[in-house]
Formats: C-alpha cells, structure tokens, sequence
C-alpha cells in the first residue's frame, strides 16, 4: 500500500484518485476487487499507471451513466411491459407448482389444500395479463 501512496501522490489530484480506485477496486489482487478486470481494446490488462488511471476513468464514467440510466424515469408503456413481464413470470412459477403437484400426487393433486389458492392466483395474473394487453401490445401496432 506504501507504493501506492507514493504513487498516488506523484501524480495530479484527479489522477492520484483514479490510480487508488483502480488498485482497490479493479486490481484483481485487492480485497474490494470488484470482479471484472480492466482491460483494454485489446484484452490486455494496463500496461502502465496512465493506462491504469484511463481505464478506471472510463470504467467509472461507464457505471455512473448506468446509475444514472437505471435511476431515471421510465415511460409508462415501459413500466407497463416490465409488470406485465412480472406477471408472465408469476404465472410461470404457479404453473411449475401445479405441474409439480401434479406430478407428486396424479389427480389427487386438485385435492390438495394449495391447490385451490394455486387457482385462484392464475385466475388473479390472468385477468391482469388480459387488462393489461392493450396497453402493452396496442402501441406496436
């Protein structure tokens, strides 16, 4: 850590910051590695402590616009397509649990306790999928 501290104030303000975030956090030997190696067009790790200091800069302005992009409002017909997603994949999951009942107990499965409420939830996600499919597919048309 010593080199590093020696390193960093070697160098600009700005750059000092970037070559300690690089260590701690992109240099694959660091305890706060992030997990995805910087690396250059090439493949190649950087060569030097301005490359280093070059990666890490457009790394961290690649992640702070994503942040930024995630955080950002949505459009509604957007909004509208992740819960309709959401609810496809509800939907799923109650389907894999009655095809697992079944599987278990053969026709006695309509029987079963959970069964009634594994019903009435597909009933629930399917009035949803059918209110909901205008304003999600209507604009593609």
């Amino acid at each position: 850590m010593q080199t590093v501290r020696t390193i960093r104030e070697q160098l600009a303000p700005q750059d000092g910051i970037a070559f300690a975030n690089y260590v701690i956090r992109h240099h694959a030997k660091s305890a706060s590695y992030c997990g995805k190696p910087l690396l250059d067009a090439d493949g190649k790790a950087p060569a030097t402590v301005g490359d280093a200091i070059d990666l890490a800069v457009r790394r961290d302005a690649m992640e702070q616009a994503a942040l930024l992009a995630s955080q950002a409002p949505k459009h509604p017909l957007q909004l509208a397509r992740e819960e309709w997603d959401m609810l496809q994949r509800d939907r799923d999951i109650v389907i894999d649990t009655q095809t697992r009942l079944r599987s278990e107990f053969g026709d006695g499965a309509s029987r079963r306790p959970e069964w009634a409420s594994l019903v009435t939830r597909s009933a629930e996600i399917d009035r949803k999928l059918v209110a909901m499919k205008p304003t999600v597919f209507g604009a593609e048309r």
